[in-house]
């Protein structure tokens, strides 16, 4: 529904906090608990935005700003949430399937970034959530195969970058240096090529 538009900002946030980690000096275990803990005052600043003004009045008598209110009232939500699933009863809360998507999301997208701008690893990236997409696209109840292609010729975009970083590599190992217009003409290239098979695909 329209409360999923946040997802969006959730993404862009992740794929900066991602490719920024991935260029500092920071070491995995410090890169993996600042991105969990990013994320989640991210999304829980995203999700106030969400709750609704009549929902607040018992967290406001206790003397709460309407920020914080807003941040507790989901909290509840949760807990009852993880407290419903303890005692194996059901709870279909509109909240936490948006928070649980958001972090998914956010986890995919950082470790992605995390994964190409780091070491390189293009498939490690593209591949969990091209299958997370793809369940996406078969479960939808609105069609949503114009993401899967616009993912895909993203995925094969980065694929040829990735091929023409370790090209580089090896002709700088033999000595052989070429100009910037090549590596224009290689990426124009692949784009356009990666636009031709999807289009043959659709």
């Amino acid at each position: 529904g329209e409360n999923m538009v946040l997802l969006i900002p959730v993404t862009l946030g992740a794929a900066l906090l991602g490719m920024f980690i991935a260029y500092s000096r920071f070491d995995g275990w410090f890169a993996f608990s600042h991105s969990i803990l990013t994320g989640l005052a991210w999304i829980f600043l995203l999700m106030a935005n969400l709750v609704k003004e009549e929902e607040l009045e018992s967290f406001l008598n206790f003397g709460f700003s309407e920020f914080q209110a807003k941040i507790y009232y989901i909290l509840w939500r949760l807990i009852t949430w993880v407290d419903a699933a303890w005692n194996q009863s059901i709870n279909n809360d509109n909240y936490v399937f948006i928070f649980e998507i958001s972090f998914l999301l956010w986890a995919l997208t950082y470790f992605g970034m995390w994964s190409i701008f780091r070491y390189g690893y293009t498939w490690r990236a593209v591949v969990p959530v091209g299958v997370v997409l793809l369940i996406s696209t078969y479960c939808a109840p609105q069609p949503t195969v114009g993401f899967l292609m616009i993912f895909c010729l993203l995925t094969l975009f980065f694929l040829v970058r990735t091929n023409l970083a370790e090209q580089q590599l090896r002709w700088r190992e033999r000595g052989l240096y070429l100009g910037q217009d090549v590596t224009f003409d290689f990426l124009r290239d692949g784009l356009l090529y990666s636009t031709i098979v999807l289009s043959l695909a659709w």
